[in-house]
């Protein structure tokens, strides 16, 4: 494991250094996992769960149905901390976006270690409970909300994450294409084109080609997603 990409993930993630006998044992049983774009991420076979962190590129989690449904549970992001687990009743699996390298560890091997130290457990599991909130918000909005909803819910989320402020715009570059988008929101992908125009329209977003937005009006599209204000 690389060290640059072992310091990354701490820094991503913590404030306070690394004690050097934690990141010895973490560095012991942590493994690099590189992942070409549209390819699937192989995990071994020594654990049923992963703590898995996201070094480079962007990556996508997907529940596979059967019958070749699937659907886009998550996107993870550079930085972002999620778990991969083989044990629930739908099968999940990590396909990169981009090229990816990722950072993966037995999950029970890595909570162990990390509870030795009650201020860098914290932090760590502070993390993983933002990615169990946002996969708590995509049910609801798979569930409930209608297709404007999703996907004004979808671009505010992206300004939260991957936005430059701009003059109270937040300025992104969408990591996903349309078909992408369509597919972790449950709509066709006719439908997101047609809501981006849109917003366009009523002047919440402005884009620039098929993967550039800019949000002019955060409060309305926040609105609009029926998000708190």
């Amino acid at each position: 494991m690389s060290d640059n990409d072992f310091q990354r993930l701490f820094a991503a993630i913590l404030d306070l250094g690394l004690p050097k006998s934690m990141a010895s044992r973490l560095r012991a049983f942590g493994r690099e996992i590189d992942v070409k774009c549209g390819t699937v991420a192989e995990f071994d076979e020594t654990s049923d769960r992963f703590i898995v962190f996201v070094a480079k590129g962007v990556a996508k989690l997907v529940g596979h149905l059967g019958n070749d449904r699937e659907q886009i549970v998550a996107l993870v992001l550079t930085n972002d901390l999620i778990m991969q687990s083989r044990t629930g009743t739908v099968p999940y699996f990590l396909y990169g976006i981009t090229d990816c390298r990722l950072l993966a560890f037995p999950a029970d091997a890595f909570i162990r270690t990390v509870a030795a130290d009650p201020d860098i457990a914290k932090a760590i599991f502070d993390r993983m409970f933002v990615a169990f909130d946002q996969s708590r918000d995509m049910s609801v909005l798979l569930g409930r909300k209608t297709a404007q909803e999703r996907v004004a819910s979808f671009l505010s989320s992206m300004a939260d994450r991957i936005g430059n402020e701009d003059e109270n715009a937040g300025l992104l570059s969408l990591p996903i294409s349309r078909r992408e988008i369509a597919d972790s929101l449950g709509l066709t992908i006719e439908t997101v084109s047609r809501q981006f125009t849109e917003l366009r329209q009523l002047g919440v977003i402005d884009t620039n080609g098929r993967s550039e937005v800019k949000i002019l009006d955060r409060l309305r599209i926040r609105k609009l997603a029926a998000l708190p204000l």
